[in-house]
């Protein structure tokens, strides 16, 4: 391959920063590449969004101009660069650019005043002046009851003060709010320093910050503050100690290159265990937003996988890898359709994670290695099939191709590492009961074929004249909540805490407490109850037809009959199934599926003899 740059017009990435990052990793010199070119990209934001404020007489309010934020900012900068540098480069500025960028271009109306989105390039311009040591007065907005000097701390004001005043003279930054002054020091009770954790491990170190009263903290939008406990607090350090720990000692590289990324968490409240929540933003470099972790290897796991996302959303920002269009393509990873450069976003991440899961399932514990051997087998299988299919959608960019087929080069040299074959089983039955459950979740017949297949199997028709009548079909734009993971989640609950397990299994009707979308037939087919498992799943189908899991957790029952008909149809296109189920309803059927191995078999005859776990590159259009 040429060591020629990959041009990009009037600036670079270097080609061995390129391959380096398509191969899932990210060296100290790639990472420092990335980090220039977005500090220029959010230079360029920061300017738009102080043009488009100029000439908007809402965008001032009680505050002074922009332009005075905006002089103290460059004054700053020239006495202090580095600390004015640092505020800039804080993921919580770039999601209050891009939220405010699309306020300036939208009329829609809104009660929150645009002076108040606005005024956060105040707070920045104050922050960063006091971090320089200036003398220098300047009002920033409050926000329900904070005002926030990003990277300095905030104060607790009042909630129905919406401005406050920041005065610094000879190095003493006090903040007037009306009914008192707060004094920015450790001493004042209605002052806030940062949340800062700093941990070190192996002789990689990593900083980040807590964000917890911020407004611009949260990707999805400005949210209120909320002050962490201090025992929340605790956890954290605990947790983050523990996951930089094994990170370090484990994968040097992959820390090194963490370290380099991440500067500030967000965090929201604990989810359901092995369900956690975590995002982040192209326009938010270095910035998490996630749940409390259950433990430090899931903290780690988020890491990897929330980095993965920043290096090549910094990619995206020079290199165009993919087009957008209009399909949606199947994510193993997620519930609804996705773009293809979502489906490559998720491919990046989760070939990160499937690397992680290579290393540690070696080096882990006896007793946590039956789950990491799951999880690894798990994402290797369903991160090489969805790089295969980017490959193959003949949407990819010259420089996306070369960028995929680097990622799965790399990739497949794990293919045939071995895997104990208990695990390797239930990693293939987790990848095909997702697919499954996707697929009837998501895909939707138009009317007319639906109803046609219904009155084909009410006269027996054969199926294959039926199925092959059927056209082009859609996906949900916004699929309601599915709960796809249900029987995975149950997978790691007995894999990773067999005693708990234990007392789940004990009480099975039950078992939706504990995880949410599971059923007593599923605990049973976890555990190797087949024949409990398929009575379980025809009695969940009497009573609900248009059950999606119930029918594919019958074809589970079966899986290791491939080749029946009713196999093939209930795990490779249990859509076809339903679209029978519905369109019986739509013609006033009472009866709708007297025996559902038997609907399965009719359109299982009637699909082609292929394998079902394949992953269609063609997309599909949205309803």
């Amino acid at each position: 391959m040429s060591n020629d740059p990959v041009p990009l017009g009037p600036t670079y990435l270097e080609q061995a920063h390129f391959n380096t990052l398509a191969a899932g990793a990210g060296d100290e010199a790639a990472i420092a590449a990335l980090r220039r070119s977005e500090r220029s990209w959010r230079l360029i934001v920061l300017r738009a969004l102080l043009d488009a404020c100029v000439a908007r007489a809402d965008a001032r309010g009680p505050l002074a101009p922009i332009t005075d934020a905006w002089h103290l900012l460059v004054q700053a900068h020239g006495a202090a660069p580095e600390s004015t540098e640092d505020v800039l480069a804080q993921p919580q500025v770039g999601i209050w650019a891009a939220h405010t960028l699309r306020r300036l271009g939208d009329d829609t109306d809104t009660p929150v005043p645009l002076w108040l989105d606005v005024g956060y390039l105040h707070a920045l311009a104050a922050a960063s002046a006091a971090r320089a040591g200036l003398s220098f007065e300047l009002d920033i907005p409050a926000r329900q009851g904070a005002a926030v000097l990003p990277t300095v701390g905030s104060a607790s004001v009042p909630p129905d003060v919406p401005v406050v005043g920041v005065r610094a003279r000879d190095g003493q930054v006090d903040i007037e709010t009306g009914a008192r002054t707060v004094r920015c020091l450790p001493g004042d009770p209605d002052w806030h320093e940062p949340v800062v954790i700093e941990v070190r491990a192996g002789g990689v170190g990593l900083r980040v910050e807590l964000l917890d009263r911020d407004v611009y903290r949260d990707l999805r939008g400005p949210s209120s503050p909320q002050p962490l406990p201090a025992a929340e607090v605790a956890r954290w350090r605990a947790n983050l100690a523990a996951a930089w720990k094994l990170l370090a000692g484990e994968q040097p590289d992959r820390a090194l290159a963490i370290s380099a990324i991440v500067r500030t968490l967000a965090p929201v409240p604990r989810r359901e265990r092995f369900r956690p929540l975590s995002a982040s933003g192209a326009e938010a470099f270095g910035g998490i937003l996630l749940s409390e972790p259950d433990d430090a290897v899931e903290l780690a796991v988020t890491l990897v996988h929330e980095s993965q996302h920043h290096k090549l959303g910094a990619v995206s920002h020079l290199l165009t890898l993919c087009e957008a269009g209009d399909l949606r393509y199947y994510a193993p990873w997620r519930d609804d359709p996705r773009p293809l450069p979502g489906i490559l976003q998720g491919a990046y991440a989760f070939a990160g994670i499937t690397q992680f899961w290579g290393v540690h399932r070696i080096q882990a514990p006896p007793g946590d290695r039956a789950a990491a051997d799951f999880e690894f087998a798990l994402w290797r299988r369903q991160t090489l099939d969805v790089l295969r299919m980017i490959a193959a959608s003949g949407r990819l960019t010259a420089h996306g191709q070369r960028f995929v087929e680097t990622l799965h080069m790399d990739l497949k040299t794990c293919q045939d590492d071995p895997v104990p074959a208990a695990a390797l089983a239930a990693a293939d039955a987790a990848a095909l009961d997702h697919r499954a459950m996707w697929r009837g979740h998501n895909i939707r017949l138009d009317p007319a074929d639906r109803d046609a297949l219904a009155s084909a199997w009410q006269h027996r028709v054969p199926a294959a004249e039926a199925v092959l009548a059927v056209g082009a079909a859609k996906v949900l734009a916004e699929p309601p909540p599915g709960l796809l993971d249900a029987r995975a989640v149950l997978r790691r609950h007995l894999l990773v805490d067999p005693d708990a397990f234990g007392r789940v299994r004990a009480a099975p009707d039950e078992v939706g407490d504990r995880v949410e979308g599971a059923t007593a037939a599923d605990l049973a087919l976890v555990t190797g109850d087949v024949e409990r498992a398929r009575a379980g799943y025809l009695g969940e189908l009497r009573q609900d037809p248009s059950r999606v899991h119930g029918w594919v957790g019958l074809g589970l029952t079966q899986i290791d009959r491939p080749a029946d008909p009713a196999t093939r149809a209930l795990l490779g296109c249990p859509e076809l199934i339903l679209a029978v189920v519905q369109g019986l309803r739509s013609r006033g059927s009472a009866t709708v599926a007297p025996d559902p191995l038997e609907l399965a078999g009719w359109v299982g005859r009637g699909l082609p003899d292929r394998q079902f776990d394949t992953v269609d590159p063609a997309g599909w259009p949205a309803a």
